[in-house]
């Protein structure tokens, strides 16, 4: 009687021991700090690649009490939306540049054609005192820069080959709602038209629009070219795309997940960096093995024009645009 009545206790001694093990487990789990990062390229653009990377180093660094999901394809609604979640903390974070202007004005000068003179004088530019200012800016509107991520130039794409400023006149030309684009597009020339990035495919092939404009990287993940005979070589944009945190989600971590995601986003940018070189090349080989006509005009004549819808801008761009200049 004696001997059963200790195995009943050892017994009970082991699965409460077992039981308090598997709930601190529990416990550990239910701590892990869950991040949703919604993005509106597929799941081929190279944004996408660099944020899931970012995603498993910071679930690395943190030891796991970092959980980062990544939804592509504006599965979670597009830029908009999604920064409009990160103010109230319901998104985690995206990538976004134009965008943010309607929450930052200063913002838009990354949307002004022709004002940066190539990658290396935006990099100047963003790592100078200016960029930390707009970094600042950004905070103070509910937006964290964790890092950026550099873009191949934008080019254009049509469905009839554009040469010279001539060729412009009257295109239907897709380019993304921000405060300066558009009027710089209307200046060179082409009818513009505004439309999400996951409109502008089919609207392509049923020849709602006559052209878009977007990196060669973009138009090569995108498809774009799958539907248009053409792409003129503009550069007429150098941009990059902010990886962007909630700033009250941000606010919540504590310091060693912030370091975490601070860190594993200087990496990811890297990761980013040597991407980019190998997706511009695939891209340019397939653009070309599908027939895509690539034409490369002398593009004074366009910043030329570009540059008159210079004067039409608010007093904050303009002043950016001075600063812009005066960053060499």
């Amino acid at each position: 009687m004696i001997k059963n009545r200790w195995l009943l206790v050892l017994t009970v001694c082991i699965v409460g021991v077992l039981s308090a093990c598997g709930n601190e487990e529990s416990e550990g789990e239910a701590d892990a700090t869950e991040i949703s990062f919604a993005l509106d390229q597929p799941a081929e653009h190279i944004w996408v690649d660099a944020v899931n990377e970012f995603a498993e180093l910071a679930e690395e660094k943190s030891d796991g009490s970092l959980d980062i999901s990544v939804h592509d394809s504006a599965s979670l609604g597009d830029q908009d939306e999604a920064l409009e979640g990160m103010q109230v903390g319901t998104t985690g974070g995206t990538v976004s540049v134009e965008p943010v202007s309607s929450y930052v004005e200063e913002v838009g000068i990354y949307g002004v054609p022709y004002l940066f003179e190539d990658e290396e004088h935006l990099e100047t530019f963003l790592e100078s005192e200016h960029g930390e200012e707009l970094d600042e800016l950004m905070i103070d509107e509910g937006f964290r820069p964790l890092t950026y991520f550099m873009r191949d130039p934008r080019q254009m794409s049509s469905n009839q080959e554009i040469n010279s400023l001539e060729d412009m006149s009257g295109l239907n030309i897709r380019v993304p709602e921000s405060p300066t684009a558009p009027d710089a597009f209307e200046a060179m020339g082409a009818s513009v038209v505004t439309m999400p990035i996951d409109e502008v495919y089919s609207a392509l092939e049923q020849n709602v629009i006559d052209g878009q404009e977007n990196p060669i990287t973009q138009i090569h993940s995108d498809g774009f070219y799958e539907v248009q005979d053409h792409v003129t070589i503009s550069n007429h944009q150098y941009q990059a795309g902010y990886l962007l945190i909630s700033e009250s989600i941000y606010q919540d971590l504590n310091e060693e997940e912030q370091v975490a995601l601070e860190e594993a986003a200087e990496e990811a940018q890297l990761y980013e960096s040597e991407l980019l070189q190998e997706e511009i090349e695939e891209a340019y080989n397939d653009l070309e093995e599908a027939g895509v006509e690539i034409s490369e005009p002398d593009t004074d004549e366009f910043a030329d024009a570009a540059a008159e819808a210079y004067d039409g801008y608010s007093e904050v761009i303009q002043e950016w645009i001075e600063r812009v200049e005066d960053v060499q």
